[in-house]
This record gives C-alpha cells, structure tokens and sequence, in this order.
C-alpha cells in the first residue's frame, strides 16, 4: 500500500494545546486503525510543526483522514503538505514497492537508474 508523508504547521500555540487532548485521541485512533505509520514533531523551528507517515490507497483517502484531525478541524493547521513516499529502505521497508527486493538487488536497480 502507498505511504504519505503529511507536514503541517501549527501557526496558533493556544489553540494547539486546546485542542491536543482530542488531536492525541485521533492519533492513537489512527494507529489503532493502521493508517498512522509514525508520527511526531519536527524539532528546531520558530513555529511547531508535525511530521506524519499514512499508509492508504491514495492521496485523496489519506486527505480524508487528515480532515478529521481536530486539529484540521479547528483550524489549527496550516501549510498542509501530503507527498507520496516509497520507503524502499529501512524500517518500512517491508511495506514498499519494491518489497520482494533484497537490498543488492535494490542497490543494482538504483545504480541502473543514473547509468
């Protein structure tokens, strides 16, 4: 199944943790259902922002699920992004498309690639 990586900015610190309570339900809903692979904040910036890995059929699926985030909800979130993502190595590896893969044989499609 695809993998979607969700970036967002909260640009609103009171209303963040207003509504942090119902948004930490909502992850843990989504772990529970598996659509939320990983989740957490980015680290370093001015503005608190969130980083977010889905599993789902499409773009528009996963779309749908990040709208009932209480935070989307309330208007908490701004600069939504929602890019696909193959995670090829690592830890989710097993759920990429190119699963059947061994590592070398990954390697040798990717070094074809730049050939």
């Amino acid at each position: 199944m695809p993998h979607f990586v969700v970036t967002y900015v909260h640009p609103d610190p009171d209303g963040w943790v207003r509504h942090l309570d119902a948004h930490l339900h909502w992850i843990l809903e989504q772990i529970e259902a598996g659509t939320l692979r990983a989740s957490g904040p980015t680290q370093g910036g001015d503005v608190r922002s969130a980083l977010l890995v889905f599993a789902g059929p499409n773009e528009e699926t996963v779309r749908a699920i990040v709208d009932t985030d209480p935070y989307m909800q309330h208007g908490q979130v701004s600069g939504l992004t929602i890019t696909e993502w193959d995670p090829i190595f690592g830890i989710l590896a097993n759920e990429s498309s190119r699963a059947a893969h061994t590592d070398e044989e990954l390697l040798e499609q990717i070094r074809n690639l730049t050939a």
